[in-house]
C-alpha cells in the first residue's frame, strides 16, 4: 500500500565560534541554538525524517581553522547533551532525526570517538546508531575515531534505513551488504558530495538516497538514481515526499503486462521509465493494496529476479 513519507535534507555550513572565548559551555549552548534553528527552516514541510550533515555539531575558529584537540575536548565534553536536546524536538514536531556526530563512545579505549549518524524517533528515542565504517587514515590517526564494524539497516516507522558517512561512500565492501538488505531509504550524511556515487548507491541498493551534505548539493534520488530534489546556490535546506512502496522491474517481457496493469489500475499505479537503463519504477498510490499485489497479478518479473534468471541460463551454458 501506499507509503508517502516526507523526507527533510540540511545543507548547513559549519558555525564559526572565532567571536566566542574557549568555552564549552557557551559553544553547547551556541550549537543547540544553531542546530534549532536549522530544523525551524523544514518544520513547515512536516518532514518524518530530517538528516543532517557529518559532525553537525562541529564548529570552525575564523578561516576554516579547527584545533583538533580543543575539538576532541569539546566532543568529550558535549556527551550526550545534543541528543538528549533534540529528543523534545523530535516529539513535539512528530519527526524522525538522523543526527551526524563525532561521539565520545569509548573512554577506556585508545580510540574513544565515533563518527556517527544518531537516529532518534518521533518518540524521543535513539532507535539506532551506524558507526562510519571506511574512515580517512587521519581520521583515525589525528582524530582518535575508531573504526566502526556493523552495517545493519535500521528500523524507523515507515521503512528500513542504510546508513553511509562521507568517505563511506567510495566502498563497495559496504554497499554490497547494503544491497542483501534491501533498504527502503539510504541515509548518507556528509562533508563530500560523491557526485555520481550517490546515484549508483540509489541504484544498486534499489532505494531512495537522501544526502544531506555540509556546504554542498543536498538531494533526494529515486532508486533509477535520478534527484527528486536537491539545493541549490539559493536554499540549503530541501524537502520532498516520496511513495516507499515500490519496486524496479526491467522492460524486458513485462511491456505488455505495465499495459495491462496501468489499464485496470489507472493513477493507482506509477510506471515511471527513465532514459537508457532499461528499467521501470513501479509505485502504488493506493492503500487498499500493495505493488506487490499488483505484481504478482499481472506476473511481472522484477528486476533482480529478471537479472539472476539472466546469470543462471549463462552459467548453465558456460561452466
Amino acid at each position: 500500500m501506499s507509503n508517502f513519507v516526507t523526507i527533510s535534507a540540511l545543507s548547513m555550513a559549519e558555525p564559526d565560534f572565532s567571536s566566542f572565548p574557549k568555552n564549552y559551555s557557551i559553544y553547547e549552548k551556541e550549537i543547540k541554538k544553531f542546530l534549532k534553528e536549522q530544523i525551524d527552516k523544514v518544520l513547515c514541510d512536516s518532514p518524518d525524517l530530517i538528516v543532517f550533515p557529518e559532525c553537525a555539531s562541529q564548529y570552525v575558529k575564523g578561516n576554516r581553522d579547527r584545533d583538533l584537540e580543543e575539538l576532541k575536548e569539546y566532543y568529550k565534553y558535549l556527551g550526550d547533551s545534543i541528543e538528549e536536546f533534540l529528543k523534545p524536538i523530535a516529539v513535539q514536531n512528530n519527526t524522525n532525526i538522523a543526527y551526524g556526530s563525532i561521539r565520545y563512545a569509548y573512554p577506556d579505549s585508545d580510540k574513544p570517538y565515533r563518527n556517527s549518524t544518531i537516529y532518534i524517533d518521533r518518540k524521543g528515542e535513539i532507535c539506532g546508531v551506524y558507526d562510519k565504517n571506511h574512515l580517512l587514515i587521519t581520521e583515525y590517526t589525528l582524530s582518535d575515531v575508531g573504526y566502526g564494524d556493523k552495517a545493519d539497516l535500521i528500523s524507523l516507522d515507515f521503512g528500513n534505513v542504510a546508513t553511509a558517512i562521507c568517505f563511506d561512500l567510495n566502498f563497495d565492501e559496504l554497499l554490497n551488504k547494503y544491497k542483501l538488505q534491501k533498504p527502503d531509504l539510504t541515509v548518507f550524511s556528509s562533508m563530500y558530495h560523491g557526485g555520481l556515487r550517490q546515484a549508483q548507491w540509489a541504484y544498486s541498493c534499489r532505494s531512495y538516497f537522501v544526502g544531506a551534505v555540509c556546504e554542498l548539493e543536498s538531494s533526494i534520488l529515486n532508486p533509477c538514481g535520478e534527484i527528486v530534489a536537491s539545493t541549490s546556490n539559493y536554499t540549503d535546506c530541501i524537502s520532498a515526499t516520496v511513495n516507499l512502496d515500490y519496486r524496479l522491474c526491467h522492460l524486458d517481457y513485462n511491456k505488455n503486462k505495465f499495459d495491462a496493469a496501468k489499464n485496470k489500475y489507472k493513477d493507482s499505479l506509477t510506471i515511471h521509465i527513465p532514459p537508457y537503463i532499461g528499467v521501470a519504477l513501479l509505485t502504488c498510490n493506493n492503500s487498499d493494496f500493495t505493488v506487490n499485489d499488483i505484481i504478482r497479478e499481472f506476473e511481472i518479473e522484477t528486476l533482480d529476479e529478471y537479472f539472476n534468471r539472466c546469470l543462471s541460463h549463462r552459467h548453465e551454458i558456460v561452466k
